[in-house]
């Protein structure tokens, strides 16, 4: 382990609560409720069930995360407790994952669709000729920005965090309250929450129907991109002050809290106006912007619209996020001497204490993901087609599993609760949530899979290499 470069401990328990809450409130839970809605038919109680689901199965990974951060510590959390626990190969997929696919991938996501929203507010339809090409331009200007602003001024990133965090949430709160007890009044005078799947939908018939068993897969699948975040988070605990015991405090607190907004909102804003739930149904950035405008507007009128401006700041302030991050991927392999150019990627800017050389390479990674986003959104790939934010849930889920289990072999001096009891459920948690991708659609799977396995092959050459110079 490089002992040179080091980042400084300066966050104490309230900004690393920000940064897990930060993380986790994206662009996700705003685009994906016509996802879930659409993949239940219609129905807002199946689709509540697949969000409490989701948070459910993705919530004993989040504790032994925690358990991890009190006891191990280096840099890069999720890198480090790979490395410890399964060993130094596991430790460099894990950190190469981060690097290449996880963190550059949604930085690229989340600005394509704050550019969606970005888009809807500008009045521009996505039948319009120019409507890719705009979005493309808007993404990478969202991206360039984020980075020059992380590059030259690094301070400012994390107060920004601070405060996008305290301002994403408004829209979340209000729809999740105002919105619910609305839903509730209109299902009082309608005798029904379920939209009706006007638009192509699952059928849905019977609860026994396997079609509705096979739904319900999807739009738990579908969930699990909204709660993401918590994972990026890890990359900050060895610049928390005392760490191991306030950094699990700040994971749990802050994804117990996102679970149960997230329910909220869910209902909130699917029951605000069926125009608006159908429209959020169809899919496509124009369509989910706009449809979550009705609903936003239906329950608060002209006020809605100004809500709405709040999912762009919520965007950019993931996406600010975001950068944070990814930033100190190539930067924890490189403090292993591990990666393309280490040395390079371990230096830290001598005003800012950043590593730059790893932010711009990460940068940069990310801006060949979102030629992949829009090539897939243009058909390009035709049936090799694949969504990007489920591939790389696909691979972090597959990734989880082995840590689990070899935690609970190797761990001795722990209860044995702690030791494999709550292990083997998080590792079947995480095995429920990667087969649901397979459930839901086998061929997507099966491109994933080809994907993942090309890329950490990839990963392997730089691997060998730098074994080969020792």
């Amino acid at each position: 382990m490089n002992e040179k470069n080091i980042l400084k401990r300066q966050h104490g328990l309230f900004v690393s609560v920000c940064f897990v809450v930060g993380f986790l409130v994206g662009t996700g839970v705003f685009f994906l409720p016509g996802r879930v809605l659409y993949e239940v038919g219609g129905n807002v109680p199946l689709g509540a069930a697949a969000w409490i689901i989701g948070g459910l199965m993705i919530a004993p990974c989040v504790y032994m995360f925690s358990v991890f951060a009190g006891k191990y510590e280096k840099i890069h959390g999720f890198v480090d407790y790979s490395e410890v626990i399964v060993g130094k190969k596991y430790g460099y997929l894990a950190g190469w994952f981060f690097a290449v696919m996880y963190q550059p991938a949604g930085y690229a996501i989340i600005a394509w669709i704050t550019s969606g929203f970005t888009a809807t507010v500008a009045g521009m339809s996505n039948t319009a000729e120019n409507y890719l090409p705009f979005r493309f331009f808007i993404t990478a200007f969202f991206m360039v920005a984020t980075f020059f602003l992380n590059y030259f001024a690094p301070k400012t990133p994390v107060k920004l965090n601070v405060a996008t965090t305290l301002a994403r949430m408004i829209p979340l709160v209000l729809m999740g309250t105002v919105g619910v007890i609305s839903g509730l009044i209109t299902v009082e005078v309608n005798g029904t929450i379920d939209v009706g799947a006007t638009v192509p939908g699952r059928p849905l018939s019977d609860p026994m129907n396997l079609n509705q068993s096979a739904s319900l897969f999807a739009a738990i699948s579908a969930t699990a991109f909204a709660f993401n975040g918590w994972q990026a988070a890890l990359a900050f605990n060895s610049e928390v002050k005392d760490s191991k015991r306030k950094f699990p405090i700040a994971l749990m607190f802050g994804f117990g809290l996102i679970v149960i907004i997230y329910v909220l909102y869910f209902i909130g804003v699917t029951t605000a106006s069926k125009e608006g739930a159908l429209q959020m149904m169809q899919g496509g950035g124009a369509n989910f912007a706009g449809g979550t405008h009705t609903a936003f507007q239906s329950v608060f009128g002209q006020a809605g619209g100004v809500l709405v401006g709040f999912m762009i700041i919520s965007g950019l302030g993931i996406l600010n996020a975001c950068c944070l991050g990814m930033s100190r991927a190539m930067y924890s392999l490189g403090r292993r001497g591990l990666g393309p150019i280490p040395d390079r990627m371990t230096e830290l800017d001598e005003t800012t204490n950043v590593p730059n050389n790893s932010m711009v390479m990460a940068v940069g990674i990310s801006f060949l993901w979102l030629f992949v986003i829009f090539a897939n959104t243009n058909g390009w790939f035709g049936v090799f087609s694949f969504s990007l934010p489920d591939f790389y849930n696909y691979s972090f889920f597959a990734l989880l599993i082995p840590i689990f289990i070899c935690f609970a072999i190797r761990e001795k001096n722990i209860h044995p609760v702690k030791r494999f009891l709550i292990p083997i459920i998080a590792a079947v948690c995480a095995g429920f949530m990667f087969t649901t991708y397979w459930l839901g659609s086998p061929i997507h799977a099966g491109v994933y899979t080809i994907t993942f396995i090309v890329l950490a092959l990839i990963g392997f050459v730089f691997y060998r290499l730098r074994s080969s110079d020792d």
